[in-house]
C-alpha cells in the first residue's frame, strides 16, 4: 500500500469514527489534520491518529497506546499486539470513561 492509499483509508476511517461519535453526549470530538481528539467533561482525552510512516491508526487513551493496522481481507483495523479490532477498542475506552456500555455504529 503506498502511502496516498493509506491516507485515504485512515482518513476515512476516522471520519467514520467521529460521524459515530457525535451520536454521544457528554464529550467534544475533533478532527484536524488526521488527528482525531475527543475530551470528555473530566478527565484526559483519547486521541486517535493516523501515523503514516509505521501505516497505522494510533489510539492513545487512560495512559495506555493501540497501533492498529489495516487487514485488506476484512476491510478492518486491528491492534499489532492484541489482535483486537479498532472499533470494539474504542467502545471499550468510552464505555470505561462514560461509566455506561457503548456500540458505536459503523
Amino acid at each position: 500500500m503506498d502511502d496516498k492509499q493509506f491516507e485515504k483509508l485512515a482518513y476515512d476511517e476516522l471520519g467514520r469514527i467521529e460521524k459515530s461519535l457525535g451520536s454521544l453526549d457528554d464529550l467534544d470530538v475533533d478532527l484536524a489534520d488526521g488527528i482525531l481528539t475527543v475530551e470528555f467533561e473530566e478527565g484526559p482525552k483519547v486521541v486517535i491518529n493516523s501515523h503514516s510512516a509505521a501505516r497505522q491508526i494510533w489510539v492513545a487513551a487512560n495512559l495506555a497506546a493501540g497501533h492498529f493496522s489495516y487487514d485488506p481481507k476484512t476491510s478492518r483495523w486491528f491492534d499489532s499486539k492484541t489482535g483486537q479490532e479498532l472499533w470494539d477498542r474504542l467502545d471499550a475506552i468510552l464505555g470505561e470513561r462514560l461509566e455506561q456500555p457503548v456500540k458505536l455504529s459503523r
